[in-house]
């Protein structure tokens, strides 16, 4: 139900309600492990380890048949010269839709992870096994093609410097709300850094798109801190 609040195609891959290969439960209590908090903790006693790996793919994911199986095996990182650098091996990637969603998700758990470490972004590697594009969505990819290069002037904002988790703490309160609520109450916006104000008011944008507030969603619009998430916020309110 989480999930498919977002993503409606997403209950196919589900069994029984439930998303058998979901990155959450992998990333944060996985048999018992906080895979993430495990290996922020291997790099802060030893910079330079080449031990701070996280599993997804596991042997168990191919004993027996799901709707759903991780397309991601593993995630490496490392510093280097105070650098966080990010390598993902994939055993297989689709083109139009799971490749930028995944580069997307993971530059920003590099981001996070950078922060938490007080360390520099580094690079990011994505290595694809299988690479491909389905039948379904070959019109789609020649329409992105047709539209030829895009600048890449106006990226996404930087992550504040410091520890990030208090605000992460507050954006999932703030997404919990909305998702099983309204759109109502921004009060958890007030005396955050814009670059996490934002991000609360784009699922407040979703909220609204759901409800079709699109008087409210114009409101928001004024609100944003950067400009970047304009062409989201006009999709939304289908303007």
């Amino acid at each position: 139900n989480f999930i498919s609040y977002y993503i409606p195609n997403y209950r196919k891959f589900a069994d029984d309600n439930i998303i058998y290969g979901g990155y959450g439960p992998r990333l944060f209590n996985w048999n018992g492990i906080n895979q993430v908090e495990n290996i922020i903790g291997i790099l802060k006693k030893k910079p330079d380890s080449r031990k701070a790996v996280i599993q997804i793919f596991e042997a168990e994911d191919i004993t027996q048949e799901h709707n759903d199986t991780p397309c991601t095996c593993t995630m490496q990182f490392m510093i280097r010269q105070d650098k966080l650098h990010m390598f993902t091996s994939m055993r297989s990637n689709d083109v139009v839709i799971g490749l930028p969603h995944d580069i997307f998700c993971f530059t920003m758990l590099q981001e996070i992870i950078a922060r938490t470490l007080d360390v520099e972004l580094g690079i990011y590697k994505h290595f694809v096994g299988s690479l491909h594009i389905y039948d379904d969505d070959k019109d789609a990819a020649q329409q992105f093609l047709n539209e030829g290069w895009q600048s890449t002037d106006l990226p996404m904002p930087a992550m504040p410097v410091g520890n990030p988790w208090p605000n992460i703490k507050v954006l999932l309160q703030a997404e919990s709300a909305l998702r099983e609520k309204s759109s109502e109450g921004t009060e958890g916006t007030i005396g955050l850094d814009p670059y996490w104000a934002d991000l609360i008011r784009l699922l407040r944008v979703i909220r609204c798109s759901k409800d079709d507030d699109i008087d409210q969603i114009r409101e928001i619009s004024k609100m944003m801190s950067s400009n970047v998430y304009y062409p989201f916020i006009r999709a939304k309110a289908k303007i």
